[in-house]
Order: structure tokens, then sequence, then C-alpha cells
């Protein structure tokens, strides 16, 4: 499959069936132009994570967390045009059903119509795999965070993986919420670093604001850092901490936002491995075209969307990517554009 066809299809898959599973409640989330490239990288490291761990004998139970999750369903644009959110496309694109979703979302109306939306997708949407167990839980990740890590060590004293998205809108999950899923009980993240806002707004402050500094592993008044250009020092930082509890293998995917100089990162993180990656290779797979789309021309996702993919080619890979992942990893699998 060439990068078109797969960013075709990718994108498409962020609004199949939106309009009816909005229509269930009418509570949304907000949506801009530069979330859609996150949620492709969401789906597609979804997809991977499933496809290469159900061909791999030790790990039987799979969890997934979503720390933020949201209502379900996002809006955007004047026409209040619909895209599914995070713990939908995880039901979706998911190549066999999780042991257990947690849904972690702050705002009690979010929640129940993310609880509302779920229930009808599975009850009614044959490409939805229903968990075996579903929680929406309502209330601060922060503090629940750590009661789900303690719950899915219940489950097994091994054999078990998860995968956590964070999609951090500000400096909303502190380390010691990330400390709790780190090192143990093993799974992936995916984590939003919010590079341009929380970050970078706060990180030249002296002394650092304490929601910036709960933010990381280490005191940040006592780094040395810069009164400019602060974001690389600020990402390197993040990533130390991840690496030193229990996940140095990282790859950041960063989104440009084309609004002033705003940006965020998107930080996969999972652990070191005996051979080749195969997660990391998807992630490459798909960073190269994220970093290469244009955030802000909305209309070319619509485009996309309305099978016109032809504005949308100028802003593709100059080459092909359809590698092979090793056997070892995923037997069934045999080409990156299946992600």
């Amino acid at each position: 499959m060439d990068s078109s066809e797969y960013i075709k299809k990718r994108i498409q898959s962020l609004t199949e069936d939106s309009d009816e599973i909005r229509s269930l409640s009418p509570v949304t989330n907000d949506f801009d132009s530069w979330s859609a490239l996150k949620l492709i990288l969401h789906s597609a490291a979804v997809n991977m994570y499933t496809t290469v761990l159900e061909n791999t004998d030790y790990f039987q139970d799979l969890f997934y967390i979503d720390a933020l999750a949201g209502s379900g369903v996002s809006t955007y644009g004047d026409d209040d045009t619909c895209f599914l959110g995070s713990p939908i496309i995880a039901a979706k694109v998911a190549q066999e059903p999780f042991k257990k979703m947690y849904l972690i979302e702050w705002d009690e109306d979010k929640a129940a119509a993310l609880e509302t939306r779920l229930q009808y997708i599975f009850d009614n949407h044959a490409d939805a795999l229903e968990p075996e167990e579903w929680e929406v839980i309502q209330g601060d990740a922060n503090t629940h965070l750590p009661k789900v890590a303690d719950d899915i060590s219940e489950v097994r004293e091994g054999g078990f993986n998860y995968y956590c998205f964070i999609d951090n809108q500000e400096l909303n999950v502190k380390w010691d919420a990330i400390d709790s899923l780190t090192p143990k009980p093993w799974g992936d993240l995916l984590i939003n670093l919010p590079t341009a806002s929380g970050i970078g707004r706060n990180a030249t402050k002296r002394p650092v604001p304490k929601e910036l500094n709960d933010f990381y592993c280490t005191d940040l008044n006592e780094e040395d850092l810069p009164q400019s250009n602060v974001r690389p020092k600020m990402k390197a930082l993040y990533r130390k901490c991840l690496t030193q509890n229990g996940r140095p293998i990282q790859r950041i995917t960063n989104i440009d936002a084309n609004v002033g100089s705003y940006e965020y990162d998107l930080l996969y993180a999972t652990r070191e491995t005996g051979g080749e990656n195969g997660y990391i290779r998807v992630i490459e797979y798909v960073k190269e075209f994220i970093e290469d789309v244009h955030a802000g021309d909305v209309d070319a996702f619509l485009d996309v969307i309305h099978d016109d993919q032809s504005s949308f080619e100028q802003y593709l890979p100059n080459e092909d990517v359809d590698d092979e992942i090793p056997d070892k990893e995923a037997e069934s699998q045999t080409s990156l554009a299946d992600f």
C-alpha cells in the first residue's frame, strides 16, 4: 500500500460512523485540525500493539488505558464535522479484544456520554471489539492511574501488557501518576507532551511553577534550564525520566499546528526487548508522513475524507514505505502498511 492510500484509510477511520455515534448525546469535545494527526498515530499504535502482541505467546492479557478519555466524539469547524474519540478508535482498530479497557475522564457529563457511546458501539458495531470488561472512571487521572495499575497487577502475576494513551492538553498527568505505571506492570505509553503550551510557557519562570515541576521526575529548579529555546531541553529531560524508569526505547513525533509557534510532541515509549523492535518500526513509519503533513490545511483532510486525495498528495513523503516486519514478531503481519 502506498502512502497516499495509507493516509486516506487512516483519516477516513477517524470519521466513520461519527455522526451516528455523536447523535447519542449532545456532549462532545472540541477538535482542532492538528488533532487529526495525533489520532492517526494513536490509531496506528493500537493496531500495531494488538497485532504484534496477539502473536506473542507470553502475553495472554492485553489492557487499554485512556487517561484523558473525553466524550467519545469531537466536533470541528462551523459545520460540526465529527471525529471519533480515542477510546472508540481503540475499540475499532484493535486486532483482538482487550482484557479490560480503563477510560478515565474528569468531566462528569463527558464520562456519561462516553459510557453511552461505548455501550452503543459494542452492541451495534461488529468492528468494535468489546473487551471482557470495560469501565468509564469519572475523576482525576492522577488519582486513578495508580489504582488502575494495582487492578491490572491483581489480574495476573505475569503474562500481561497494556497500552496507555495520555493526551495531555496542558500539564494534566503528573509524574507520580506516570511513575505508578512504571516499570511494572509493563506496558507502552503514548504521551502528548504540551511542548509549546504548558511546558514552553512555564519553563523559563523562576522558580519553576509547581504545576510544571510536578510534571517531571526531577526538581527543575536544580536543572540548568536555558532562558530561550527551552523546548529541546525539556523534551530531553522528560525522555530521561522515562528512561530511568524502564522505558528507554522512545520515538517522538512532532506535530506542527501552524498556529504561531504552537506545537506539541507525541512520545511513544516502551521497554527494551531482545531483537528488533517491531513497535518502533511502525511508529517510525507513521511518523514519516505525520511530520510531513501541514496540520493547518483542514481542507486537505476533508478532501481525503470525501475521496478527493489529490490535494493531499503534496504533503506526502517522497518515497513509499513498505518494509517487512520480522516473522518472529508478528507471524501473520507482512507489511508495515497494514498498520
